[in-house]
């Protein structure tokens, strides 16, 4: 997957010569014939946007230039990060959107440069329609990930959009307190003591995008590009004494619990401080666990040229199994991807039309 992220970097780069042979401003190159990774994607998708504004203007002269299909995802991705990221903030809420939007490719899987400029630009308005749609103070627009979503007829492939948008600045930071309990469900709305709380998976998302979001040099920001790499967990690969008999309570690094060891009620269905009088908040347990994975496999990525961040999580809670034998988990899956730094401010408007 990392060989893979680098020869797709590499390839772009020689997609750049080809898209700005006509410019005179041309990739900036050090006096060791090196180019900074982070100068260069700025410097690509600075260009990408240029050229796009100027398709906007109406003076783009039409060209049969093409680029192959992962560049199409790979500019679109970078460009509406590029230039609309900026999640510098803890935030209370985290809004989840997805749009779709198509792209016109040859039987070589390659789009002219003005077709992947028609669908960047309808990217943005259906963006803005979401992101106007959510409400919320301290509104900032976080992150787009472009993914392939098949084929379509007429020669044209649909493309996937996944957004995040944050509202709020968070009233909880540092660690869990002692009255703080969350039900273990994604969709709960109310804790055990019927207090209106989030679920457990979605104040863990929001905390491990507010712990990775590290803060940037002053006037500048951090945005995510590229095709990320997914991983899953299984609570099953995370037991951590399997010499000792499970009890339902701690029994893994990610939270689980089996209905034939203990029938669910509120201690089971709850992620609370000091049941069974131990001292230890569920919810601590389980994050700082979450946090330890995250960083696992982001330094398992040893001495690359273009190491990926921990970009965002997606923990899904789930009940399977027959009555009385039920089993209830969570299901993380990260995301990382290239983490790259602008001091240029992102633009806080989506276009409407």
């Amino acid at each position: 997957m990392r060989n893979k992220s680098i020869l797709l970097f590499l390839a772009l780069i020689l997609v750049a010569g080809v898209f700005n042979a006509c410019k005179k401003d041309n990739l900036p190159v050090s006096n060791t014939g090196q180019v900074n990774s982070n100068d260069k994607i700025n410097q690509l998708l600075g260009n990408f946007t240029d050229k796009y504004a100027t398709f906007k203007s109406g003076k783009w002269l039409k060209s049969s230039e093409k680029i192959d299909f992962d560049s199409v995802m790979w500019y679109i991705d970078g460009a509406i990060n590029f230039n609309y990221a900026s999640g510098l903030y803890s935030f209370e809420k985290i809004h989840k959107d997805t749009i779709y939007v198509e792209v016109p490719v040859d039987p070589d899987m390659k789009s002219l440069l003005t077709n992947v400029f028609e669908s960047y630009d309808e990217s943005l308005i259906r963006i803005g329609e979401k992101y106007y749609a959510n409400t919320g103070e301290y509104k900032k627009f976080i992150m787009a990930t472009v993914s392939d979503a098949g084929p379509l007829p007429y020669g044209k492939r649909k493309l996937r959009i996944a957004t995040l948008t944050g509202t709020g600045l968070a009233t909880q930071s540092g660690d869990f307190g002692n009255g703080e309990s969350y039900r273990f469900n994604r969709d709960a709305e109310y804790n055990c003591n019927y207090q209106p709380v989030p679920g457990a998976p979605l104040v863990f998302e929001a905390k491990l995008l507010d712990h990775f979001n590290t803060v940037p040099p002053t006037g500048c920001r951090y945005y995510y590009v590229g095709t990320p790499t997914i991983v899953e967990y299984d609570y099953e690969d995370y037991r951590i004494n399997p010499n000792v008999p499970l009890t339902n309570y701690l029994d893994y690094k990610i939270f689980a619990a089996h209905e034939y060891i203990t029938t669910f009620n509120d201690d089971i269905l709850c992620l609370e401080y000091d049941q069974w009088g131990m001292g230890i908040h569920e919810m601590q347990f389980y994050y700082d666990n979450l946090v330890d994975l995250a960083n696992v496999w982001i330094d398992q990525q040893g001495n690359v040229p273009y190491p990926k961040s921990f970009a965002e999580a997606e923990i899904t809670s789930l009940m399977y199994g027959q009555d009385n034998n039920k089993t209830i988990c969570h299901l993380p899956k990260f995301f990382f991807k290239l983490k790259i730094q602008s001091c240029d401010p992102s633009n806080p408007y989506f276009p409407t039309e």
